[in-house]
């Protein structure tokens, strides 16, 4: 299992444990290969992102010792920021955390990403798809690259745009996942630096109008991915769920920590950057059957990845069919029963991202 509940709302994810589990229960199509996990090092992240230096770095002692001399402002926080501040004070109390080690930047993740996102060839703009109807992992070649496929899944590299051509007009859905790229200032600033580390955001109208309410049914559970942006949560409580078809029933909050259970950047004022999303929890707009705790606090070390978010469908286990049929939308990865869509569908299903061992 990749979560652990310490308490009704405090929940610990392990997001390499959780992926890692789908390439353990299930056998490689080629018997060569004989496992296949995610590297350890995406996950190395063991110190706040925000802290610049270390101790023993003389020229951090230096800006140190000028920050030091700045008048220091108490922030004030927002409602929602206090709250999850408090519980993150709950759960370093439940959680029996590792000690800090000397180790403390996360040099060894960021330098694997860059190096990957550097000689990366994945091109989001050719529509293909694709699909696993075995019960084992494929490990398929494509564009000279190599990709991990799980079983029983289907994906489509395109815009999400074109939905309505690319899923069956009787497709409902048990469990839907959405990560909208959310117009956002900071985004738009890296992807004119790199443009391999982002995507093409979109403005709330154009995520508003995916058809997804054609795709639900009574009993769907759907995952909304959210900023802390007011314009955008107030679009999802306002507009999105009554367009498609459903209702909210819960806001859970994903907080981003380090190993040792430091928030990966600071708690911030109003309209900052923040170490939590929140994850908005829907079911079909007639559902009067699902209980759905209102509010959670899941708890996981990022993956170094940008906006990289871990897999969810294991908390909803209990409600779900025991084989679910499931959709993610603007999908970077495939799981077994889902079908995903989006325009980097497969970028992180690359081998090179897992350690794959095959029989000598």
């Amino acid at each position: 299992m990749g979560y652990q509940l310490l308490s009704d709302t405090v929940v610990l994810l392990d997001h390499k444990a959780a992926v890692d589990k789908i390439y353990s229960n299930y056998k490689f199509y080629d018997d060569s290969v004989v496992s296949a996990s995610l590297k350890s090092q995406l996950f190395h992240i063991v110190s706040p992102y925000d802290r610049k230096t270390t101790v023993s770095d003389d020229v951090g002692q230096d800006v140190n010792r000028q920050r030091s001399k700045r008048k220091k402002v108490a922030e004030v926080f927002d409602e929602t920021t206090e709250k999850v501040r408090s519980n993150h004070t709950e759960f370093l109390k439940l959680n029996n955390l590792p000690a800090p080690t000397e180790e403390c930047d996360n040099r060894t993740a960021l330098e694997f990403v860059d190096g990957f996102n550097r000689d990366d060839r994945y091109d989001p703009s050719k529509s293909y798809n694709g699909a696993n109807s075995t019960q084992f992992v494929v490990l398929a070649e494509f564009a000279s690259q190599s990709f991990l496929i799980p079983p029983n899944c289907r994906f489509f590299n395109s815009e999400v745009s074109n939905l309505a051509n690319l899923l069956a007009p009787d497709d409902r859905f048990d469990f839907v996942v959405l990560d909208p790229p959310w117009w956002n200032k900071y985004i738009r600033r890296t992807k004119a630096v790199n443009s391999k580390i982002s995507y093409q955001m979109l403005d709330n109208n154009s995520i508003g109008n995916i058809p997804l309410g054609d795709y639900v049914h009574e009993n769907t559970i759907v995952a909304i991915w959210c900023t802390n942006s007011p314009t955008h949560v107030a679009a999802i409580r306002e507009n999105f769920c009554t367009k498609w078809k459903l209702k909210l029933v819960a806001n859970w909050y994903w907080v981003k920590v380090t190993k040792f259970g430091e928030p990966v950047c600071a708690f911030n004022g109003s309209n900052k950057k923040q170490p939590y999303e929140q994850i908005f929890i829907a079911v079909g707009e007639n559902n009067t059957t699902f209980e759905i705790p209102k509010e959670r606090f899941i708890y996981s070390v990022p993956s170094a990845f940008h906006s990289n978010k871990p897999p969810l469908v294991d908390l909803f286990e209990s409600l779900l069919p025991e084989r679910p049929k499931c959709l993610e939308i603007f999908a970077r990865n495939v799981y077994p029963n889902f079908t995903s869509v989006g325009t980097e569908v497969l970028k992180l299903q690359n081998a090179n991202l897992f350690d794959v061992v095959k029989r000598v």
